[in-house]
C-alpha cells in the first residue's frame, strides 16, 4: 500500500465511480442491490464502471440475498459469472462461501480461486467470513489459497463491536493478508481500527435523496435516490492521512 492505507468504497451506481479517484479512493467495489448487503451487478454496470474510472474494480460475485450456502445451481451459477465478470474488464472479485456446518466451503471456494487466477483476477473474501464457525482455520486456508484480503466487521454487526476481534484478526494475518474492516466504517472509528493494526477500510458513501413529496414518482414510490456523500470519503480520507502526520 504506497499510502500506507487503503480506502475501498462499494457502489451501486457506475456514475459514482469517475468521482471516486479525486477523492483518495483506492479501490471500488461494484454491486448490485447494496440494501441487501450487495449482489452481482450487470455486465453493462462493469463495462460502464471500468470505462468511467482508472480505479481497481473489485466486483461482488454473489447470486442472491441471505446466507452464503449455496446449492449447486446456484455455484454453477457463480462460476458462468465469474467469465463474465472477467469478460467486462473486471480487476476482482468479492466473494464467499460456507458450507453447512458453517466453515469455508473449501472446495468451491478453491474452484473459485483457481478459476480468478486464471483470468488474472485479484481476490476478496467477503463478509460470509463473519458466519465462520471456524474463522482462524479459515483464514490459514484462504492464505493458502492465495486470497488477498478479508472483509469483516470482527464477528459484530460493526466495527466498533468487533474491535478486539479485528485486533486478534491483524494479529494471525501478521501481513500475510489483509484484513480490511467493513460496517460502521467511518472518520470517527478510525483511531479505534488504527490501534487495532487495521490498514484498509470498506464503506458505502452514499445519501439518499428524496423526491418532492408532490411528484408523481413519489406518489407511486420510485422518486427516491442515492447520490455519492464526497463528504463522507473525504472525511475518512482526512482522518487517514492524519494517522501518518
Amino acid at each position: 500500500m504506497a499510502d500506507q492505507f487503503e480506502i475501498e468504497i462499494a457502489i451501486e451506481e457506475p456514475g459514482h465511480a469517475s468521482q471516486l479517484i479525486d477523492l483518495g479512493v483506492h479501490r471500488i467495489e461494484l454491486c448490485s442491490n447494496l440494501n441487501e448487503g450487495g449482489l452481482t451487478p450487470s455486465a453493462a454496470q462493469i463495462e460502464m464502471t471500468v470505462d468511467i474510472s482508472d480505479l481497481p474494480v473489485y466486483v461482488m460475485l454473489r447470486p442472491r440475498a441471505g446466507d452464503f450456502i449455496y446449492n449447486r445451481l446456484e455455484k454453477h451459477m457463480m462460476l458462468e459469472e465469474l467469465k463474465i465478470l472477467s469478460d467486462c474488464g473486471a480487476s476482482g472479485i468479492v466473494f464467499g462461501a460456507l458450507d453447512g456446518g458453517r466453515n469455508v466451503d473449501a472446495e468451491f471456494v478453491e474452484l473459485v480461486a483457481q478459476f480468478a487466477q486464471d483470468y488474472g483476477m485479484g481476490m476478496t473474501f467477503h463478509r460470509a467470513f463473519d458466519a465462520c464457525a471456524r474463522p482462524d482455520v479459515a483464514m490459514e486456508l484462504l492464505v493458502e489459497l492465495g486470497v488477498e484480503r478479508i472483509l469483516t466487521s470482527g464477528f459484530a454487526p460493526t466495527v466498533k463491536d468487533g474491535l478486539p476481534s479485528l485486533k486478534h484478526l491483524c494479529e494471525q494475518a501478521a501481513g500475510r493478508i489483509e484484513i480490511q474492516a467493513g460496517s460502521g466504517v467511518s472518520a470517527a472509528i478510525v483511531d479505534d481500527l488504527w490501534t487495532a493494526g487495521i490498514r484498509s477500510y470498506h464503506c458505502t458513501a452514499r445519501t439518499k435523496m428524496l423526491a418532492r413529496e408532490d411528484s408523481v414518482e413519489a406518489k407511486l414510490g420510485f422518486g427516491d435516490y442515492w447520490s455519492l456523500d464526497r463528504k463522507k470519503v473525504e472525511q475518512l480520507g482526512d482522518a487517514l492521512w492524519r494517522k501518518l502526520a
